[in-house]
């Protein structure tokens, strides 16, 4: 039987998030004057992440694919992106589609700027990628390849240093439609903005010892159709932690204190103790959510990043509660970073062979 874990705040800023409409003053860059404070550090835009989960011909009892989209601000360039096939199993590494023709690590964006009123985004210099953001939603244009038409969830949350040191982020989840490859295609995901406090001035100044176990699920109630989010970030070796769950109609919950209940597995691939967890229940503010572990990959580049020692991902199937039930849509993010097997036995889990 999978160990129940506890996790409490111990390090760092306090948990300091909240929720509200999107609004075009979130949107203004490079600090908006909601994050231009000194609790925030008078951050800039250090980077954006596009993701979401492609279900073609809106199909859920397929195997998804999934998109992203990490782009540095400072720099000026893509950090990574792909169209991804996952793996076969939750064991599995991903197959990235179309790289031939999807800008990769390095290619040249233009700045993030305005481009109408009210419209803010950034271009790839020299290809035909685009991404634009307003008060209702977001757009995406990869090739003519993948086109992604988001229609933005009610909360926009903004949280200030409660995820990462250093580092506040706006983020904004929502439905799309789009194409891809000519096939109509529907899906979850989000547009994440990240700011950089101006004590470390970039994003490469916060990913050292960068260990966290981060889960985001999505989900519209087929029974219903309500819309609900659960985000879950812990940082297990210095003690920061982020919870965050609404429910359409109901109160959105913030809380630093989480348990995690999981067995965890050893790559078959490395030989550096990276482990990977198959299924986990999450447990925080009387919630309890379970998660089924389905394909996993290994980075978000053509090839499996199995050079990066410590990381693993996986992705599957949610639900919220003791009862199961079905999403007409979803999405799910998981990624583990410093995971080894000894550091996983010190914090009271167990290591499968």
């Amino acid at each position: 039987m999978a160990k129940r874990v506890d996790f409490a705040h111990k390090d760092g800023a306090v948990l300091y998030a909240r929720v509200d409409k999107m609004k075009k003053e979130y949107l203004v860059g490079p600090t908006p004057r909601v994050f231009d404070t000194e609790y925030d550090g008078h951050p800039e835009i250090g980077v954006t992440d596009v993701l979401g989960m492609i279900f073609p011909d809106g199909d859920v009892n397929k195997k998804p694919l999934l998109y992203i989209r990490h782009a540095d601000m400072k720099k000026n360039q893509y950090r990574f992106g792909n169209i991804l096939e996952l793996g076969d199993d939750w064991l599995g590494t991903q197959k990235a589609l179309h790289s031939d023709v999807i800008g990769q690590a390095g290619t040249p964006i233009s700045g993030y700027q305005e481009y109408e009123d009210g419209v803010f985004g950034f271009d790839e210099i020299g290809g035909r990628a685009s991404f634009r953001i307003d008060e209702n939603g977001f757009h995406v244009n990869e090739q003519d390849i993948l086109t992604m038409d988001f229609d933005n969830w009610p909360n926009a949350i903004l949280e200030s240093e409660s995820l990462y040191n250093n580092v506040s982020t706006l983020i904004q989840p929502g439905s799309f439609k789009g194409t891809y490859e000519g096939r109509p295609v529907l899906g979850l995901g989000e547009h994440d903005r990240s700011l950089v406090s101006q004590k470390v001035r970039n994003f490469d100044g916060i990913t050292n010892d960068f260990g966290y176990i981060y889960m985001n699920m999505m989900g519209i109630r087929e029974d219903d159709g309500r819309r609900e989010q659960a985000i879950i970030s812990i940082d297990p070796f210095h003690g920061k932690n982020f919870c965050y769950y609404w429910k359409e109609g109901e109160v959105p919950i913030f809380t630093d204190k989480v348990s995690m209940e999981a067995d965890w597995k050893r790559l078959p691939y490395v030989d550096d103790g990276t482990c990977v967890y198959k299924d986990a229940i999450f447990r925080f503010a009387g919630k309890e959510f379970h998660f089924e572990g389905k394909w996993g990959t290994k980075g978000f580049t053509i090839k499996p990043r199995i050079e990066k020692h410590g990381q693993s991902q996986i992705f599957g199937t949610w639900y919220e509660g003791k009862t199961p039930y079905r999403h007409r849509l979803y999405m799910t993010f998981g990624e583990n970073m410093e995971v080894y097997d000894y550091r996983l036995r010190e914090l009271g889990f167990d290591v499968i062979d």
